[in-house]
This record gives C-alpha cells, structure tokens and sequence, in this order.
C-alpha cells in the first residue's frame, strides 16, 4: 500500500488541469529538496521552460519523471479507477503469468530488492530496453504500441 502522501502527490502529477507548474511546486510533487532538483536540471534530467510567469516544468515532464520515479504500478494505484482516464490504453497494467527457472526468478528479486522495487519494475524496465531496440518494427506490429511509446512525451 502506498503512502498517503505519495499518492496525494501522484494524483497532483496526472490529474491537475495546468500544462506547467513553477520549480518549486514540481520539488515538491517530485518529493525532492531544492537541491537535488538544481542537480536534475543541471544534468538536463528535467526541462525547465520559461513563460510569462517565470521558470515553469510541464505536466508532461512531470509525468514522465514520476513514471521513472515510482513506476506504472504506483501511479496506477495512486490513480485508482481514474486511471483509464489518464493513461493510454497501451501503458495499462496487465496480469502476466510466466514460468521461469528458479535461478531467474531469484535474480530477479535480487535486483528489485536491490533497486527497491518489485519484480515487475524490474520486468518492465528491462522490457522498455527490447521496446526500443525494436521500436521501428513493433510501431506497426503490436496495436497502440506507438501511443505508449511516446506517452507522455515531453513538454
């Protein structure tokens, strides 16, 4: 179960009506300091524009940063049944049962403890690296493939 707060600002992040927020709103929706938030923009991890009402960071560029933050599980847990208003039909969620070698299955929970996350993270993660590796052929291949490739996009 996720923390109240985290899905507060989850909800923030996919459901406000803006197109941007300032510096300082995105800090917090992100649950970073000030710094670590120059850092970000420095290393040109998240775009900053400027607008006639200063420094601003897109609701887009919020979207993709909390994807890569806390993963498509969290948000759809955050999002609830107001999900499917916000996410593509491509980025949903899906049950996948597999079989694996033991050996797999151990290494994967090695490295979704290691990372903090599950094993789906991991999965997904490692799934979005095959994604663009095969992006030209999957675009016409696999419906509403192109969509979540590009969602959110960047603002």
């Amino acid at each position: 179960m996720l923390d109240p707060d985290l899905i507060h600002r989850i909800r923030s992040i996919f459901l406000q009506q803006g197109s941007h927020v300032t510096v300082d709103e995105a800090t917090a929706l992100l649950g970073w300091s000030r710094g670590e938030m120059s850092r970000a923009v420095r290393a040109g991890e998240v775009e900053v524009g400027a607008t006639g009402l200063g420094k601003r960071v897109g609701r887009e560029e919020l979207m993709a940063k909390a994807l890569e933050l806390w993963g498509a599980e969290a948000i759809e847990e955050a999002l609830g049944a107001e999900a499917a208003g916000v996410l593509p039909a491509g980025m949903r969620l899906a049950e996948l049962h597999v079989r694996l070698p033991r050996h797999q299955v151990a290494m994967l929970e090695h490295f979704a403890e290691q990372e903090r996350t599950t094993v789906s993270g991991v999965l997904a993660r490692e799934l979005d690296g095959m994604a663009s590796s095969h992006a030209d052929e999957l675009r016409g291949a696999v419906s509403g493939f192109a969509e979540a490739l590009a969602w959110p996009g960047r603002a």
